[in-house]
């Protein structure tokens, strides 16, 4: 089979087709495809030829034969030629390809150690160009400094004002000199080193304080004797926490010095000491308390079982005597007894004389703000006292009870010491009596509950502070004269609105008297917290009985049936009485008591009923009825025990 090529032009494609391909390409393959290329020639050729064109029994001449020879000999040479051609461009294209390689790798050789070598240089151009600036900015010192030691000789010299202000304003020209000289950098760094070890030693003590104080703290909060010594060592501990404050607002401003730092490490010492010697202290009465409560506790068990005989003779003589003047009131009518009488003018002139203590304070408008912090801080935990808890009350009870003590209180966003005014401790006491009274009228009247936990408060500070168990009283007096108790008659000349104010009643803005039902309902509210004082326990954590308890109410009790019966108010004050008081009074009276109920229920509401035939009189009756039916009194809803705070 004859096979030939068209042109050059297949050769060149091979050639291109197999320099394109990657250095992997072998010559072998390269040859595959020449001979299939020939092939397929061959193949498309061959419909065209009709005779035997190879082989002695092909009819083609000699010459035929000859030129065939000369053909195929012919495409020998240039399929020889082809190869030969495609194997140099193969080896040369490999050549070349190994040969960029090593170009490539030796060029980034070249870069990087250009590249590091202009780093160096230019690390090198920096050292020397810094090391020239800082010789030439040394020697633009020694310079500046050397014409300033000549000019200031020249003035010295010869006092040239010119050559003075040259210097100035050389002086004004070069100031960052200064601060890069080596002296000054390095005065500077061993200054700041100094500051930071001052302020690190302040800091240390004053942590120091800071938990010395909280230690103490809660000694004073968790101990109830250490309220006692408390006193003596308040003014150091004040002393030790203002003038380690002040030392720490100097920090803030940097200028510290070495002598700050002592006072800090002194001030540590000294408020370490003053909690040793509390806690020393407080052993000490601790020890002493065990042997006082001991020796007490003998001594009251004797008292109280002579209490209880002499309170039993008491209410027997005073039962013999209520029946003379209940008698004697049909004759001659009693509106007081001369001895409640006089305790009520003592009370008043008491009274009088504490509310001129402060009246300076009141008439200073300056002190209008100190007045408004003083109400808020006795108004706030007043108003919010209930019996939701017992750790409730005991909170509401502190805070009153250190501000009648003078001491900070906080209230909502304020702080309040009553004694930053030397009148703001009476005004304080007296503000929380006068209020506590108001609840009864306010609260009370609307709520009965509310008096028990109000009572509890109100009892555990009166037995910390007399003055203001004697305030209290005298506020009752004034604003419930049946609490004395006395029904003062209308004087000749005396007007009906001094009458009536006399007896408890208020005026409105247009000069009206106050309706009767909404007079009761006041004077009830006021009664019943009174009364829930009579009944009220002492707290746990005060070793104190109740100093004005249930002999007080007895008292009243015994007084008021005997004064001359009036419509409304009695019958209504005494059923109020037995509603609060009755259950703890026959617990504690027994018999004694049931016999004044008998006696009330007899000959009391016998005189009462010629005079009153009202609501008040009728549910009295009732209660006396049950009670004597029954034997019974149940006990007021709300009343706080002594164990629940």
């Amino acid at each position: 089979m004859n096979t030939t090529y068209d042109s050059y032009s297949d050769v060149e494609d091979i050639t291109r087709n197999i320099s394109n391909k990657d250095c992997d390409v072998s010559i072998s393959d390269a040859l595959a495809g020449l001979r299939i290329s020939a092939l397929t020639k061959a193949a498309k050729m061959s419909p065209n030829v009709k005779e035997v064109t190879i082989g002695p029994r092909s009819p083609l001449k000699k010459e035929i034969v000859v030129e065939n020879h000369q053909v195929e000999f012919k495409q020998e040479s240039e399929e020889n030629l082809l190869e030969d051609i495609i194997r140099k461009d193969l080896r040369y294209l490999l050549i070349m390809r190994e040969h960029q390689a090593q170009l490539q790798e030796t060029s980034e050789i070249l870069c990087m150690n250009l590249i590091e070598k202009m780093m160096s240089r230019k690390a090198e151009t920096a050292m020397c160009f810094g090391k020239m600036l800082s010789d030439e900015c040394q020697r633009r010192a020694m310079e500046y400094k050397a014409r300033k030691v000549q000019l200031l000789k020249e003035l010295q010299n010869n006092d040239n004002l010119k050559i003075l202000e040259m210097a100035k304003l050389d002086e004004q020209r070069n100031p960052i000199i200064h601060t890069q000289t080596l002296e000054n950098m390095n005065r500077i760094l061993e200054e700041q080193n100094k500051a930071t070890a001052r302020f690190a030693s302040i800091t240390d003590s004053h942590t120091k304080i800071c938990i010395c104080y909280n230690n103490i703290s809660n000694i004073l909060n968790t101990e109830p004797l250490a309220k006692d010594i408390s006193n003596k060592y308040i003014t150091s501990i004040n002393t030790v926490i203002g003038n380690i404050s002040v030392i720490m607002d100097l920090c803030k401003t940097g200028t510290v010095t070495d002598k700050e730092a002592k006072q800090a490490e002194v001030l540590a010492i000294n408020i370490d000491n003053i909690k040793k010697k509390i806690l020393n202290d407080l052993k000490e009465i601790k020890q002493q308390k065990l042997i006082q409560k001991q020796q007490e506790e003998e001594l009251q068990r004797k008292e109280i079982e002579k209490k209880k005989a002499q309170e039993i003779k008491a209410a027997e003589i005073a039962q013999v005597q209520k029946a003379a003047p209940l008698q004697a009131n049909k004759i001659k009518p009693t509106f007081y007894s001369i001895k409640n009488y006089e305790y009520f003018k003592q009370l008043s002139e008491f009274l009088h004389q504490y509310e001129g203590q402060y009246k300076e304070l009141l008439e200073n408008a300056n002190l209008k703000k100190f007045r408004f912090d003083c109400q808020k801080a006795v108004n706030t935990p007043v108003n919010a006292l209930s019996s939701v808890s017992g750790s409730h009350i005991k909170d509401k009870y502190e805070k009153l009870y250190k501000l009648l003590k003078g001491e900070r209180v906080q209230v909502l966003d304020i702080y309040v010491t009553a004694t930053q005014h030397p009148q703001g401790l009476a005004y304080c006491t007296a503000l929380l009596a006068k209020k506590i009274v108001r609840q009864g009228d306010l609260v009370v009247s609307s709520n009965p509950d509310a008096a028990f936990p109000l009572a509890s408060v109100t009892v555990a500070l009166w037995s910390q502070f007399p003055e203001f168990g004697k305030l209290l009283e005298a506020y009752f007096h004034r604003q419930c004269p049946y609490l004395v108790p006395m029904l003062l008659p209308q004087k000749e000349g005396q007007s009906n609105k001094e009458f009536y104010i006399s007896r408890g009643y208020t005026y409105n803005d247009e000069g009206v008297v106050e309706k009767q039902d909404k007079f009761l309902k006041r004077m009830s509210g006021i009664f019943r917290l009174r009364c829930a004082i009579w009944v009220a326990k002492s707290p746990k954590f005060i070793n104190a009985t109740n100093p004005c308890g249930l002999r007080y109410g007895w008292q009243w009790l015994s007084s008021f049936i005997n004064l001359k019966p009036e419509s409304d108010i009695c019958a209504t004050l005494i059923h109020d009485f037995f509603i609060v008081c009755g259950s703890e009074f026959k617990k504690c009276y027994g018999k004694q008591f049931i016999k004044i109920i008998k006696l009330i229920s007899k000959d009391y509401l016998q005189i009462l009923q010629n005079i009153d035939e009202g609501g008040p009189k009728i549910r009295l009756e009732v209660f006396l009825q049950n009670v004597l039916t029954t034997g019974i009194i149940e006990p007021p809803s709300g009343l706080v025990q002594s164990r629940t705070w």
